[in-house]
Order: structure tokens, then C-alpha cells, then sequence
């Protein structure tokens, strides 16, 4: 009996509990527009590739830069005898290397043979090594080690996905925005299709009650069904259309289904967003001088810029490499205490041709550098042209938009005056709402297309939104 009482006990305390938890959970399930875009830039699919990348050329870096670390090894090489059948001797080194600048590496060496192990003691061993210092330097031509040259590129490439993923977290923001928007009329649309069937239904019902009266004919009720069973497919297109959009949307924003965020018609972060396009002003500026900005800013014709650099880069080393090479070695060997300097010249003075193909390879590359660069900026006028275009389309639109509904406004305004008189009926005042309702709609998606268009704009242009 009071093992029982102990569970009914632990039992009501977790209801209890959940019960206070609830409002918490559920709480912490629902976010807003900005938090949902905020979300989505940090986990969006497309952003992640980009962000791994980085991630990537960062550690190879890294990996890259501890070549100019401190670099100590261990190196044991046996020495065969072929003559007595058996090992004869080893040879034991310990190197030490750094390197201090371009081309410029110092090294220690310190190397004992089998026999210098005899005596086992510390002043025996330390005694029996033999030392020495060496220094090494390319002083001609000025050119960058293999290490130093995948450094160069490495450090580029991490340059050019760092403006890449700038642009394309800008890029996301607005396409989140565009289909939030998106999302937002289609559910305007799917409730006045939801008014359309209430009013079909409602005719089916009226004209069954007149044939029972025997004041209706079956034709009319074959026409009330049919344009009861448009309705209904209409309703039912228009909410699987915007089940799919969600779904879509959630699926960029890579939000879990159990998150809700709050579809509202024009929450404060999308107002201050119409406010800061409403007072975007392009009329006054040239398309050239807008150009002009727009190429100082996008992150292809930087990453363009990036590349040209590289290739030049390696057109300096393959050149490079058909000079004379001049190396200079020093050192300083303890053991015989004496000082010794080298100068080391190397020059292939034939290969068959192959350093001139070389050569000619790194030009054509840079003049298809070049190419591709001019292509680009074309690419981009076109861009911006059609942007520029398809916002003085949008500002016609509006107000054709505009116009419609201060007509079916001035039209309600009449038939609300008729229908209080009961010249008209319940069916065509209903109907006159819904035409309303739907010419409003119209507007709504004007000044989404409006705003979506000089969002894109303004990104392209590189001219920084506030709330971005």
C-alpha cells in the first residue's frame, strides 16, 4: 500500500511539473522573422559548404605555416661491411632546421658513429659528437620556396571563399525574406479561397432549399456543384502549393518542423526594411557611376582580381626557373673548429624547348585571365541594367496595382450602400469583399516584388542596409 501511494506520488509530481514546463518548451519553439534569418545564415546548406572550405584552407594553412617552425629529426643509417658479412658501424644525426625568411634556412647538425657509444657516460658521448652549423640562402633570383608558394595560393584561395561567403550570406538574407513574403500571400490567397468555397457551398445549399420548394430547376443545381467542386479544387491547389512552400522554405532555413515561426503580415523587422528601400534613391545617380561602385564591391570581380595576382605570380616563378640559380651556403663545423663558405651555380642551359613552353603557357593563361575578367564585368552591366529595369517595371506595376483597387474600392463603396438598401444580396456583397480582398492582394505582392528587387539592388550596388 505505500509502494503504491510512492508512485501515485512520483507520478502527479511529473504531470506537475510538465505541466509548468509547457509554456516554456513551447515557448522556446516559436521565433520570429529575424531570429529565423538568423538561423538560417548560420546553418542555411549552401552557406555550410562554403564555411567547411574555409574551415579547410584555414588548417592547411596551418599545416602550411609549420614548415617555418622549428624542425627536429632523428636519423639512424647503418653502414654494411660486405667484405666481413656484418654491420660494421652507424652512423647517428640529430638536425635541427628553421627557417628565418624567404629562401633563408639555418641547420644543426649533430651525428655520432656506433663506436662513440662505447663509452655509455655523458661526457663520453657529449665529447665523440661531432657538430655543425650551417646557413643556406637563394640570392638569386628572388623567388618563393615550394612551401612559400603553396602559402600564396593557400592564403588566396581562403581571401576569395571568405568575399565569397560574405555576398552569399547577403544573397540567403534576401532570398529568406523573399520567401517569407512568399509564404505570407499564399496564405492571404488560400483563406479568400477558403471564402470562395464557403460562398459555393452556401449556393449549393440555397439551390437545393429552392428545388425542395419547388422554385429552382435541376440546372441550376448541376451549376451550383460545379462551381462547388472548382472552389474545392482551387482551396485544395492553392494549400498544397503552400504546404510545399513552407516546406521548401523551412528546408533553406534548415529549421526543424517542431520550430514555429510567427507568420505575421508585417512584423517591425520587415518594416524597417520597406522604410530603408521607400528611401533608396537611384534616379539621380548615373548608371556609370553606379557601375563603378557596384565592381569596387562584388566579391567575383574581387575573387577575379585574386586570381589575376596568382597567375602573375606564377608567371614570375615559372620564369624563374629558367634563370641561373645562385645559392650561397655557410657553416661552421665545431668539431674541427673551422668556417667554410660556398657560392652554388646552376644553369640548365638546354632542356629541348621546354622552359619557353613554359613560359608561353603562363602568358596565355594570363591573357585568358584577362578575358574571363572583361566577360565578367559585361556580365555584371547586364545585371545591374536588368535590375534597374525591373525596378521601374515594379514602381508601374504599383501603381497600375494601385489604381485597381481605388477602383474596386470606389465600386464597394456603392454596392455597400445597395446592399443596406437590400438592393443586392448577402452572395454579391460577399463577393464584392473577395474582389476587394483580392485587388489588395495584388498591391501586397506589388510592394514585394518592390522591395525584394531593391533589396538585390542595393546588395548588388554594395550599398549597406542597416538591418542587414
Amino acid at each position: 500500500m505505500k509502494f503504491n501511494k510512492i508512485i501515485f506520488r512520483f507520478i502527479t509530481a511529473i504531470i506537475i511539473t510538465s505541466i509548468l514546463l509547457m509554456p516554456i518548451v513551447l515557448q522556446a519553439k516559436e521565433i520570429n522573422l529575424k531570429e529565423a534569418i538568423d538561423w538560417g545564415i548560420q546553418h542555411n546548406y549552401d552557406l555550410e559548404i562554403i564555411k567547411n572550405n574555409i574551415d579547410t584552407l584555414e588548417r592547411d594553412l596551418a599545416i602550411l605555416d609549420t614548415d617555418k617552425a622549428l624542425q627536429i629529426s632523428l636519423g639512424v643509417t647503418p653502414i654494411w661491411d660486405f667484405g666481413k658479412g656484418q654491420s660494421d658501424t652507424s652512423l647517428v644525426t640529430l638536425t635541427a632546421k628553421k627557417t628565418i625568411a624567404d629562401d633563408f634556412n639555418i641547420s644543426a647538425d649533430i651525428s655520432w658513429n656506433k663506436n662513440d657509444f662505447a663509452d655509455i657516460s655523458f661526457e663520453g658521448i657529449a665529447s665523440s659528437a661531432s657538430e655543425s652549423i650551417q646557413v643556406e640562402k637563394q640570392i638569386y633570383p628572388n623567388s618563393y620556396t615550394q612551401n612559400e608558394q603553396q602559402i600564396f595560393q593557400t592564403e588566396n584561395n581562403l581571401k576569395k571563399k571568405v568575399e565569397e561567403l560574405t555576398w552569399k550570406e547577403a544573397e540567403k538574407q534576401i532570398d529568406f525574406i523573399e520567401g517569407y513574403l512568399a509564404l505570407v500571400r499564399s496564405t492571404e490567397e488560400v483563406n479568400i479561397s477558403d471564402k470562395r468555397l464557403q460562398l459555393a457551398t452556401e449556393g449549393l445549399e440555397r439551390v437545393q432549399q429552392q428545388i425542395r420548394l419547388g422554385e429552382g430547376g435541376y440546372q441550376q443545381e448541376t451549376e451550383a456543384k460545379i462551381a462547388l467542386m472548382e472552389a474545392e479544387n482551387q482551396f485544395f491547389n492553392l494549400k498544397q502549393n503552400l504546404i510545399q512552400q513552407q516546406n521548401e522554405w523551412y528546408l533553406e532555413l534548415n529549421l526543424s518542423k517542431d520550430i514555429q515561426v510567427q507568420f505575421k503580415e508585417e512584423p517591425a523587422y520587415l518594416q524597417t526594411l520597406r522604410s530603408n528601400m521607400e528611401q533608396l534613391t537611384l534616379e539621380s545617380e548615373k548608371k556609370e557611376i553606379l557601375f563603378k561602385q557596384a565592381l569596387e564591391k562584388h566579391y567575383q570581380i574581387k575573387n577575379d582580381y585574386i586570381d589575376k595576382e596568382s597567375v602573375l605570380k606564377e608567371a614570375e616563378w615559372t620564369k624563374n626557373e629558367g634563370k641561373p640559380q645562385v645559392n650561397i651556403n655557410g657553416g661552421y663545423d665545431l668539431s674541427d673548429d673551422y668556417w667554410y663558405a660556398m657560392l652554388d651555380l646552376s644553369w640548365n642551359l638546354t632542356d629541348g624547348g621546354a622552359q619557353k613552353l613554359k613560359e608561353k603557357g603562363a602568358e596565355a593563361t594570363i591573357l585568358q585571365k584577362e578575358k574571363e575578367l572583361d566577360q565578367l564585368i559585361k556580365t555584371l552591366q547586364l545585371e545591374m541594367n536588368q535590375m534597374m529595369d525591373q525596378e521601374q517595371y515594379n514602381q508601374l506595376n504599383l501603381q497600375a496595382k494601385l489604381a485597381a483597387l481605388e477602383e474596386e474600392q470606389y465600386i464597394k463603396n456603392i454596392l455597400e450602400k445597395q446592399y443596406q438598401e437590400k438592393i443586392i444580396s448577402s452572395t454579391q456583397w460577399q463577393n464584392q469583399l473577395i474582389a476587394l480582398a483580392e485587388k489588395e492582394l495584388k498591391v501586397k505582392e506589388a510592394q514585394d516584388l518592390l522591395l525584394v528587387n531593391r533589396l538585390r539592388l542595393a546588395h548588388f550596388l554594395g550599398i549597406q542596409n542597416k538591418e542587414s
